[in-house]
């Protein structure tokens, strides 16, 4: 069950406002995130409104984080998180690959 302030729901999906205040901003920057392409939502509530998969507030802190600590704008932390998410899923082959070539020494 998520639980955030005087939200309550037994499904794991945030709005834009339980993902501003698990992560301390404005729920107009939540906005400004889904716009610029940032972050993405899972779906629609009944009323139209954006509901966020639960793993979103750790990247909109990694967003902040690149944006307030280390100045990059918004163009270059896209072009990051795209690069990171390439290494990963590459990272994740690599150990597929050894899996299969060491598994059944």
């Amino acid at each position: 069950m998520v639980q955030v302030g005087r939200y309550s729901r037994s499904f794991p999906f945030l709005t834009a406002d339980e993902v501003a205040f698990r992560c301390g901003v404005h729920p107009e920057l939540v906005e400004r995130f889904l716009q610029l392409g940032l972050i993405e939502i899972a779906e629609k509530d009944w009323n139209g409104e954006p509901l966020f998969p639960m793993d979103v507030v750790p990247m909109v802190r990694k967003i902040l984080r690149l944006r307030n600590e280390l100045g990059v704008n918004y163009a270059g932390i896209g072009v990051i998180l795209e690069l990171m998410t390439r290494i990963e899923s590459l990272e994740a082959r690599i150990r597929e690959l050894e899996d299969e070539l060491f598994g059944g020494v």
